[in-house]
């Protein structure tokens, strides 16, 4: 951020400045004694680190001139009626692009295998052999090679993925000084980079007790800034999320069959049973990644201490039977067909794109 002030007056040789910016962006920006020279010009340059991602509104700006003896002090307010949009970390500028086919592999250190099939796209020819389907059969190559060749053909590459994420009231915790949402809006646009770098075609939504956003599936490297715009307004609502609202959005406008990715926090118990049968019907026609934000309190039902005290003793068996409800939610999940992940908020995005390659790689969706 930077400032450019110049001179009113001869007299006047010293200012103060105070921007009144969003506590997002690091609240209230004071410049004292600000000395200007005989150009009755000057330039001053700040940096800026955002808090949180979201759109805010700009302040006023407030300036006192100080003349050069003391005896004069000039006020003046300059109001703004702009707004600042702090994006995610994974849409910086120099990734924003997207990354490519290769990149992806190397940057998680997979090595892919090709898929090959009855599928719509031509890979190859090869010697016929019994067994082979006639229709494949091509006879200008089998004329040239005086033997029986057919068409291979590889397995369709380009599909669609949804996007889903839950901005419910759970969302809003912050782990590491990011609200698990943040965190989840950064997966989601890596994996989009990530997708549209396959060809695949994107879609987004947000819900909670209402459906908050929803971008129909779109392809090239103008949907993930598309994704990123449309992101800056979410909050974490007051709310539980409705995972019928899920159900009902993709039921209506996504009938093809797709990877549904699914970001959420939820409490064991209603929640918890309607999230198993909604996403129970929506395995039955899709692919469905569940990414489960694993709350660090339940790190504690882990820890082994040779001496605990009675009070903690209880809170230690109260988190011991809210962990071991959630792996008995996960599991159910799993075996409707569901891939299921349970992962902290901040180390979510590397095992989400592991598994969307490995689900492209086995031809699941």
């Amino acid at each position: 951020m930077s400032y450019r002030i110049a001179r009113l007056d001869a007299s006047v040789t010293s200012i103060d400045v105070l921007d009144e910016l969003p506590e997002a962006v690091g609240g209230d920006l004071l410049l004292e004694g600000i000395r200007l020279g005989r150009d009755r010009r000057t330039e001053i340059a700040r940096t800026i680190v955002p808090g949180r991602r979201g759109k805010f509104e700009l302040g006023p700006i407030l300036i006192l001139w100080r003349s050069q003896l003391g005896l004069l002090n000039l006020r003046a307010a300059i109001a703004s009626t702009g707004t600042v949009v702090v994006l995610p970390p994974a849409s910086m500028p120099q990734r924003r692009s997207g990354l490519t086919r290769r990149s992806v592999f190397d940057e998680l250190g997979i090595k892919p295998r090709p898929l090959r099939g009855e599928g719509s796209e031509f890979e190859s020819l090869r010697e016929y052999v019994t067994g082979d389907d006639p229709r494949h059969i091509d006879w200008r190559a089998s004329a040239r090679h005086t033997r029986l060749q057919v068409r291979q053909y590889q397995s369709e590459r380009r599909h669609t993925v949804m996007i889903a994420i839950d901005t419910g009231r759970l969302m809003g915790a912050y782990v590491d000084g990011t609200s698990k949402l943040d965190h989840a809006i950064n997966c989601a646009s890596a994996l989009a980079r990530a997708s549209i770098g396959y060809g695949d075609r994107v879609g987004f939504l947000a819900f909670d007790s209402m459906l908050r956003l929803f971008m129909r599936p779109r392809s090239g490297s103008a949907g993930v800034g598309a994704l990123v715009e449309a992101t800056s307004p979410l909050k974490p609502a007051s709310s539980e999320p409705d995972y019928r609202i899920l159900a009902e959005t993709l039921a209506r406008y996504q009938k093809k069959r797709a990877l549904i990715v699914v970001l959420t926090d939820f409490v064991e118990g209603g929640a918890a049973r309607s999230m198993e049968d909604y996403l129970a019907g929506l395995a039955r026609r899709h692919c469905v990644m569940l990414v489960a934000m694993r709350d660090r309190i339940l790190r504690e039902a882990d820890r082994r201490e040779p001496a605990i005290p009675r009070d903690r003793l209880y809170r230690r068996l109260a988190l011991q039977d809210l962990a071991a409800e959630r792996e008995t939610v996960l599991a159910r999940i799993g075996r409707f067909g569901a891939q299921v992940l349970d992962l902290d908020p901040t180390q979510i995005t590397a095992p989400v794109l592991n598994r969307y390659l490995a689900i492209r790689d086995a031809a699941l969706i």
